[in-house]
């Protein structure tokens, strides 16, 4: 039932607003509840304080209520026990309560005494049985009329400044307050959430980009929690490959490994990286990114629980990478591998004295082609390089000694055989010193290729042998020994060990085993040799690869690379999150990678398909893969299909003012996984 001449009135005497109304047929009057609140109108009869309720009413007086503040009343027509409402949108009212400043009051204080005496005294000022303290004379009474009009004045004029309080000012303002900033007001809103709007508006205007403006809109518009996609980065190209930004997690005392976080976006598409315990104590890591001028080296410190700004220490244009470092007394050694169109691949150095490094040099001949070092510190005082260098068209490993003073072999010795076989190091060259087992100082992994798979297929296998002593000239190694597999079907490369406090090497790993690329770990006893099982640290679905672990004295930092996708929460709107997948690449589909494979479909897929341009060159709403599309998956608040509609119609609408002219927008309720509606497209 919709009441009719509804009226709120700002009481003379203050504190105190009349409400009137009146009914669409005076012969059958209802019943009617009249409900308080602050900032926007009440929307059900138990929203607010209760003013009045009644049968038949037609008027109602709220008082002790606060000056210079604005009401907001909304009327209920009701009949029958339990009451059976019948609300309209238009039984709305409000007005701001004025204060009693006793403005006639000051008036007549200011008249002289005399004229104040026989005012008070004098008939007929006083009427028998009144009081000169509650009765006023002619006079005061008087004074009344300008000073109760001087009092609404004083109000109004101290509740203006409230105006820009988009909290407190009276709703029937907000229009004018969203029309300097230049925002339209949508008069179909509630007054709170007109409030809202004009709030996030001026956040919005000066945001960069379309994400961040898309997450801004459908916060200020809709309030409900909202997840945004690009889905331009599930578009398949076949020149993307994986970005694999660094990543690392840490191991306590007892064992328990932390969940894995990015520590830099400087990424690589292959490679892993090294870390030396600096003089400070702290872990300094070493690891190539791609610049615009090329592939350089760069540095980032972990000290106390952190990590802090990756910087550059190899800034040239050209490729420089796969860097490997160890310290020798007080002077750091950095040696990497560096590419030159004429000469080839040649490994390059340089040392750090305190904090100043000097300039790169190629390390050994020139004209010999070197690539893929490894370098480890004795107890000896010495460092110890193995690398790949090209011999009579293959690539074989060498290695060399620096005694603090020079390098000892001007003829650098030959990973000798194996049984009389090649021992076939192809890549993933990782050499570790053993402090506390004398006959087995030096221990060399590498990973190469294995009969594996299907027939006529190959597998990556790790593999790794043991010299004994740490005389340069004597060939003292091992046999080749690898890594036990539980099948040839699955990939294992990039071995990364550590001494345990036990003596043992903790061997860290990235695997297919448990379909795409993991981190594992396994444990070798140096006494007998034996391997004990494989256990997953680091899980799918993203890739995980390249992995290096560093004794921090209290725990394990393990650091790898992998594309996964970083979360963002926003600064300005808590209920709504962007997550960056542009690292994924474009891959081939592996059947076993089934976690990754789950993830088709749902606001963290990360993986690629072709270009969709949906039936007949038309797209509906099924249609997601292509580069102008904006997903939006929200979470309404409300569970009536209808209020989710209008909604997100409403939203549609108010995009076309702040989306890029090329995005089309897409609405996606996780709750169901269906398609709501379909922004604006233009362009």
């Amino acid at each position: 039932m919709r009441l009719v001449g509804i009226t709120a009135t700002a009481h003379s005497d203050g504190n105190r607003i009349t409400l009137s109304w009146s009914f669409p047929d005076p012969e059958h009057p209802v019943s009617v509840r009249v409900v308080r609140a602050e900032r926007t109108h009440p929307v059900g009869p138990e929203d607010g304080v209760l003013v009045a309720q009644g049968n038949g009413i037609t008027t109602a007086t709220d008082s002790g209520l606060l000056g210079e503040h604005v009401y907001y009343y909304t009327l209920f027509p009701f009949t029958g026990s339990p009451a059976v409402y019948d609300p309209d949108p238009h039984n709305v009212a409000e007005a701001m309560a004025t204060a009693s400043y006793d403005l006639a009051g000051r008036l007549y204080a200011l008249l002289p005494a005399i004229y104040r005496r026989y005012d008070a005294e004098r008939p007929p000022a006083l009427r028998p049985g009144q009081s000169p303290v509650t009765d006023p004379g002619q006079l005061r009474g008087f004074l009344d009329l300008p000073g109760a009009e001087l009092d609404r004045l004083y109000s109004l004029n101290r509740a203006a400044l409230g105006f820009l309080d988009t909290d407190r000012v009276d709703g029937r303002l907000l229009p004018l307050l969203a029309q300097w900033i230049g925002w339209p007001t949508d008069s179909r809103l509630p007054v709170g959430a007109q409030r809202n709007e004009i709030r996030y508006a001026p956040r919005l205007y000066p945001t960069v980009g379309g994400v961040p403006t898309l997450d801004a809109t459908v916060a200020r518009v809709t309030g409900w929690a909202n997840r945004t996609k690009e889905f331009v980065h599930n578009v398949a190209r076949s020149n993307q490959p994986e970005r694999l930004n660094l990543w690392s997690t840490t191991r306590d005392a007892t064992g328990t490994w932390s969940a894995p976080a990015p520590a830099s976006v400087n990424f690589a598409y292959d490679g892993r990286p090294v870390a030396v315990r600096d003089t400070d104590g702290s872990t300094l890591v070493f690891f190539h990114t791609l610049r615009q001028h090329g592939w350089d080296i760069w540095a980032k410190r972990f000290a106390d629980g952190a990590w802090q700004p990756s910087a550059p220490v190899v800034d040239r244009p050209g490729i420089d990478k796969n860097p490997a470092v160890a310290v020798q007394g007080g002077l750091l050694r950095l040696f990497w591998q560096t590419y030159d169109p004429a000469a080839g691949w040649r490994i390059s150095t340089a040392t750090r004295t305190g904090t100043t490094w000097s300039a790169p040099s190629v390390f050994g001949d020139a004209a010999t082609q070197r690539r893929l070092p490894a370098a480890v510190a004795d107890n000896a005082g010495g460092v110890w390089l193995f690398w790949l260098e090209l011999v009579a068209g293959g690539w074989q490993v060498r290695y060399n000694r620096h005694d603090g003073t020079t390098w000892q072999s001007t003829t650098p010795p030959t990973l000798p055989l194996d049984g009389g076989a090649n021992p076939r190091v192809e890549d993933d060259l990782y050499v570790l010193f053993h402090p506390t087992s004398t006959t087995q100082r030096l221990w060399l992994f590498w990973a190469r290729h294995e009969p594996g798979g299907p027939a006529g297929q190959t597998r990556w296998s790790i593999v790794h042998r043991v010299k004994q002593g740490l005389d340069l000239n004597a060939s003292d190694w091992s046999p080749v020994r690898s890594l036990p597999k539980t099948t040839t079907a699955y990939h294992d490369r990039q071995p990364a060990p550590l001494v345990t406090a036990t003596g043992d090497i903790e061997l860290f790993f990235s695997s297919t085993q448990n379909g795409g690329w993991t981190i594992v770990r396994n444990s070798l006893a140096v006494g007998t040799l034996t391997w004990g099982t494989n256990q997953l640290v680091v899980d799918g679905p993203y890739a995980r690869r390249g992995p290096m672990a560093a004794d921090l004295g209290t725990g394990t930092l393990l650091v790898h690379r992998s594309n996964a996708s970083i979360p963002y929460a926003s600064s300005e709107y808590g209920a709504t999150a962007t997550l960056d997948n542009r690292y994924a690449g474009t891959t081939t589909v592996d059947t076993g990678g089934a976690r990754k494979l789950d993830r088709r479909g749902k606001f963290d897929d990360f993986q690629t398909y072709t270009y969709d341009t949906g039936t007949n060159g038309e797209r509906d709403d099924d249609v997601h893969i292509s580069r102008d599309t904006v997903g939006l998956y929200l979470t309404p608040t409300v569970t009536d299909p209808a209020q989710v509609k209008a909604t997100t119609d409403r939203l549609a609408g108010v995009l076309d003012d702040f989306a890029p002219v090329t995005t089309r927008s897409v609405f996606i309720t996780p709750r169901t996984g269906t398609i709501i509606a379909e922004g604006g497209h233009r362009g």
